[in-house]
C-alpha cells in the first residue's frame, strides 16, 4: 500500500480555523458578547464541532489515496467509542453541575476528570486499530487544536480576563496561579479533549466514506 499523502496543507488550513475561531470566541467573551460560562454552554462559536468537520475531510482523503479503515464497521466501532467516553464523563460530571466551587467539589472534579481521562485514552488509542492513518492524522491536529486552547487560556490567566478558558467543571472553579491554571488546563485539553478529537473524527471520516472497502 502506498503512503498517505502528506496533509501539511489540510493541517494547516484546519489549524488556521481553528485559531480564527478560538481569537473570536477569546474576543468575544472580553468584549462581553460570547459567555463565558465554564464549558460554553455549547456556543456554535466554538471548535469542538471542527472535529466532525475535519474527520470527515481528512477520511475522505485518505479513503481515496487508497487508506481506508482497517475494520468494515469503523463507524460502528468508533460510534460505540464516542458514547462510551461521553457516559462517563457525564456521570461524573452531572452531579456537579449545581455544587459550590470549593475544596471538595474540585476534588470531587478531579476524580471525575481522571475517569473520563482513562476511558478517552482507550477509546482514542482503540481508534488506531480501526482506522490508522486517520488517527494519525487526527492526532496531530487534535494536539495543534488543544495546543491553541492552551495557549487561550495562558492568554486569559496572564491578562486577568474573565473567560471560559480559565473555570473548570460545571461549577466554573478558577485555580489561583497561572501555573495551576496551566496544568489543570492541560490534563483536561491534552487528557480528554485530543482523544475526543481522534474518536469523533475517526466516526466522521467513517460515515462520510459510506461502504467504502475496508483495507486488507
Amino acid at each position: 500500500m502506498p503512503p498517505a499523502r502528506p496533509f501539511a496543507i489540510p493541517l494547516l488550513l484546519a489549524f488556521l480555523l481553528t485559531l480564527t475561531i478560538s481569537l473570536l470566541r477569546l474576543w468575544g467573551e472580553v468584549a462581553g458578547w460570547a459567555t463565558n460560562a465554564s464549558g460554553g454552554r455549547f456556543l456554535p462559536l466554538g471548535i469542538t464541532w471542527l472535529v466532525f468537520v475535519c474527520g470527515a475531510w481528512f477520511g475522505r482523503r485518505l479513503a481515496a489515496d487508497g487508506h481506508p479503515p482497517r475494520t468494515r464497521r469503523a463507524w460502528l466501532w468508533s460510534l460505540l467509542a464516542l458514547l462510551t467516553m461521553l457516559a462517563v464523563a457525564i456521570s461524573g460530571f452531572a452531579p456537579l453541575a449545581k455544587a459550590e466551587p470549593n475544596d471538595a467539589t474540585f476534588a470531587l472534579l478531579r476524580a471525575a476528570v481522571l475517569r473520563a481521562i482513562a476511558v478517552a485514552g482507550i477509546a482514542g488509542a482503540a481508534m488506531f486499530a480501526v482506522w490508522p492513518a486517520l488517527a494519525r492524522q487526527l492526532l496531530v491536529y487534535g494536539l495543534l487544536a488543544r495546543g491553541t486552547v492552551l495557549a487561550m487560556t495562558w492568554l486569559g490567566k496572564h491578562m486577568g480576563w474573565n473567560t471560559h478558558y480559565t473555570k473548570f467543571g460545571p461549577m466554573g472553579i478558577e485555580r489561583e496561579g497561572i501555573g495551576e491554571t496551566l496544568f489543570s488546563a492541560g490534563i483536561a485539553q491534552l487528557g480528554f479533549w485530543v482523544p475526543f478529537t481522534i474518536v469523533g473524527g475517526v466516526l466522521a471520516g467513517s460515515l462520510a466514506i459510506g461502504r467504502r472497502t475496508a483495507a486488507n
